[in-house]
Parts: structure tokens; sequence; C-alpha cells
């Protein structure tokens, strides 16, 4: 099944949540960030704010990698246009995830997540964060080096993807968040570091980077919301934090915790690779 990524352009969070400031298009390290890990790449725009995603995107574009959904809104409530770019990510969403033999999820560029309130739900969710374990192209790589780069380094880049997927999978179907390294961590420990030893030998310019996963778990729906303050959590859904040592990143971590989150009202009533959320360390690597 191929996996697609609805992305953003670039904005900050103002007032505690309460609103948005843009800062242009989709921000470039992220935008390689998305190329590397996920097959297909939307970038939807709508009639009434129009912020186009620039030359790198057009090229994605053009190689047939990226698309622009078009989402034409009848209205927009004044309360509604501070979260305009996060309303036609989620129409998008709602959209392409009717196409079958594709899963789709959100990106957002920020490590706090935000659905609007007319697409929303709330829900018990696992959030599994890779701190400051992976090394991704700044923006001043060329896009046309990152996609060949891609094309070479398939294997590496689906095994990781792919590690990440099974933590998240036996955790949500196990019902235990491992406190000690398992035979899925130590996966994901020796394909971060192979992810990071080609990445390395690329010569590219580089940044750290922190990724953090959001996954539905239905068992933990509206009637159990109360559980997931930390005083009420059992045991095996305490949040953890476990040590890596990464190659040519030194100490990196992973991270779990259960959160009550809004996400998208029409996702599947069975747990749902929903969001990923970024943040990009300043030092080069």
């Amino acid at each position: 099944m191929e996996r697609g990524i609805i992305i953003t352009p670039n904005y900050s969070i103002l007032n505690n949540g309460h609103g948005l400031e843009m800062n242009g298009s989709v921000e470039p390290t992220n935008l390689r960030n998305y190329l590397l890990f996920w097959d297909k790449i939307d970038y939807p725009t709508n009639n009434m704010i129009h912020i186009g995603g620039g030359q790198d995107v057009d090229f994605l574009i053009q190689e047939g990698i990226a698309k622009s959904t078009q989402i034409r809104f009848r209205e927009l409530r004044g309360d509604q246009n501070g979260f305009l770019p996060l309303a036609t990510q989620m129409a998008a969403y709602e959209e392409n995830n009717k196409v079958e033999n594709q899963e789709w999820s959100i990106a957002q560029p920020t490590n706090n997540l935000i659905v609007p309130q007319q697409y929303a739900k709330k829900q018990g969710c696992l959030e599994f964060e890779l701190y400051n374990a992976i090394q991704v192209p700044t923006g001043d790589v060329p896009l046309s080096e990152v996609v060949e780069f891609k094309n070479k380094r398939l294997p590496e880049l689906l095994a990781l993807r792919d590690a990440m997927d099974s933590i998240v999978d036996s955790v949500i179907t196990s019902q235990d968040i491992p406190k000690r390294k398992n035979k899925a961590i130590n996966k994901l420990h020796r394909d971060l570091n192979d992810f990071n030893r080609v990445m390395k030998e690329t010569g590219f310019q580089r940044v750290k980077r922190s990724l953090t996963a959001v996954a539905t778990d239905p068992w933990f729906g509206v009637s159990n919301a109360m559980m997931l303050g930390n005083s009420y959590l059992p045991v095996n859904y305490q949040p953890y934090i476990q040590g890596l040592n990464v190659a040519a990143l030194g100490a990196c971590a992973v991270k779990f915790s259960y959160r009550e989150l809004s996400v998208g009202k029409n996702i599947p009533a069975e747990y749902k690779h929903f969001a990923y959320l970024s943040s990009i360390q300043k030092e080069l690597v």
C-alpha cells in the first residue's frame, strides 16, 4: 500500500494554540524529510487564501511525486480564518482517504498537533517520538539530488519507516509500552544506524531531526479519556524514554506516551497512523 503525507505551509502557533502566524510555503528542510519517507505528497490549496508551494513543490509535482489538491470552501466564519491552512489540510485528508490502496496521514511543522474544531474529535493517542535520532538534508540541498538518493537507497528508507510503524503497531496491539529493549526496538536501532550511515555518505549538509508519530488507539475512546492522566494510567501505559546511541549522531532517544488529542473525526474506528510532527535542531551534523 502506498503511503501519502498531506503537508501545510510553514507556520508558528500563536496564543497557546488560538491562532497561526504564516511563514511562507512549506519549510524546505521539512519537505526533504517528507520526500524521504513517504511515497506521495499532497500540498493542498484553497479558494480563500492562496499560499503557493513554490519551486520545490512544483518540481515534485512535475516528477509525479507530489500533487496539490484544490479545496473549495463555500464560506468561512471569522473564528475559522486563523486556521484556514489546517482546515484545508483536513479537507484534503478526508478526500485522499477515499482512495483505495493508499494510506494518508497529515504532517505539521510543530510539536503540537492542531485539528480545526469542525474536523475534530477527541481520541486517546499513542505518541512515539524519535528524539534527535534522524539526520535529514537541509533546504539548500537540491531536491533532484534528494530524489536520486531516495531511488538509490530506498531499502534503507523503507526499513526505517517499517521499523517505526512496527513499534507503534506492536504497542497498540499488545496494549503495552516496552520498558526495555525488545526485538522491535533493536530492529529500529539497527535501521537508524543504517539510515544515518548512508545519509552521512551523501556529503549533504544535514541537520538533526526529531519526529513524532501520532497513532489513534480505539481502546482509549471517550469513555476511557479520564485514564489518560498519568496518575490514572496503568503501569504498562506510563510514559517511557529509552536512550539510544546512533551512528554519526551520538546520544538519541525513543519516547512513548499516551495523551488525549483532537484528531480527524472521520478516521477509521481501528487504530490509524494519523499524524507526524517534526522539529528541527539548528546545529549541523
